[in-house]
């Protein structure tokens, strides 16, 4: 018989700080790297439910993760993971968890960021609204260097490569600042920029985020390679936040996430006239870092990129966004990254 164990923050501090054995909770559901970062999160509770998991015959069928964050003065919910083990599959395991801990939230409200399609029609079901944004990637081509063809490729990207690799794109007159959390400037300057985006993340939140990264990869118990990243305890993300000064004054912030030479840009605000001094940071960033794969949701900023320098493949993917239909007016409006675990 299928069983549904729900974990709160009380539960999963008991199991890291005194490896208390909770029933059923263990590295398999969340990495303790995980757990710690969630339960220091500035808006939990103790009683608050952030796993829930359901077990057949004793055995990990399928879990779930949640954690809050405050927008508009509001405490709502992300929707963080969901996996269901390939064997249990088909049995609405994935609808039961996801249900327990919309329910034990309400009445705030729970939001899903970057869900898989599964997911997508799971908050569907629940009579969700979502919608798409665009996501814009661009990479280095893998080239073959066996033809003759491959190796003039070759020689044509290292060439381009090594044309853009003097330091300053364009003589720009900005300075440059790195910080690892944003102070009251920043959050003040995205503020007063934040344009048509749809909220703005609280400066407690992303700080949270930007102190206690969350792990990349899919690693399950270090053996078992599953789709799932939220029991992973591989390599970190590194995270920069960095302030634009023209003449002292503070004309854009970003946030930068690096994983060796992949480079995404998670937040951008900015000064419209100042824009090009904003965007050749960013160019002078990935040339300075030698960066192969660069990521962004601003696709003036991604145009830029890929006219300033030569990356050949160029993708976009479209970013769900589940909602409930009820709880915001989707007019015009833009997002940027979104849910923590888009930072994990």
């Amino acid at each position: 018989m299928p069983e549904l164990k729900l974990y709160t923050v009380a539960d999963i501090r008991e199991w890291l700080e005194y490896n208390h054995p909770t029933e059923g909770l263990s590295e398999q559901i969340i990495a303790p790297t995980r757990a710690w970062a969630i339960i220091h999160n500035p808006y939990i509770k103790d009683e608050d439910a952030i796993v829930a998991a359901i077990f057949e015959d004793g055995k990990l069928a399928a879990y779930t993760a949640s954690f809050p964050d405050m927008l508009d003065g509001k405490r709502v919910w992300w929707a963080s993971t969901l996996y269901c083990y390939p064997q249990f599959a088909g049995r609405g395991y994935g609808m039961i968890v996801v249900g327990s801990l919309m329910e034990a939230h309400e009445p705030e409200q729970t939001y899903d960021r970057w869900g898989a399609k599964e997911t997508v029609e799971i908050f569907s079901h629940f009579g969700y609204h979502t919608i798409y944004t665009k996501r814009y990637h661009l990479s280095c081509k893998k080239i073959n260097t066996a033809s003759f063809k491959g190796k003039l490729a070759y020689a044509l990207q290292t060439l381009k490569k090594h044309l853009h690799s003097w330091p300053k794109s364009s003589g720009a007159n900005y300075t440059l600042q790195y910080t690892s959390y944003i102070d009251g400037e920043a959050y003040a300057f995205m503020q007063n920029h934040k344009g048509n985006d749809l909220w703005l993340r609280d400066q407690n939140m992303l700080n949270w985020i930007l102190r206690y990264p969350f792990k990349q990869g899919c690693i399950l118990n270090s053996k078992t390679s599953t789709e799932c990243e939220f029991s992973s305890n591989a390599v970190r993300y590194v995270y920069n936040v960095l302030k634009v000064y023209v003449a002292d004054t503070l004309v854009g912030v970003y946030l930068l996430r690096h994983k060796d030479s992949e480079c995404a840009v998670m937040y951008l605000y900015y000064e419209e006239k100042y824009s090009k001094f904003v965007f050749d940071s960013v160019v002078d960033h990935v040339i300075a870092e030698r960066v192969d794969i660069f990521t962004t949701d601003n696709r003036d900023l991604f145009s830029y990129v890929q006219h300033k320098l030569y990356f050949p493949k160029k993708t976009q993917e479209d970013v769900s966004f589940s909602v409930p239909a009820e709880s915001v007016k989707l007019n015009t409006f833009s997002m940027q990254f979104a849910d923590g675990d888009s930072f994990a």
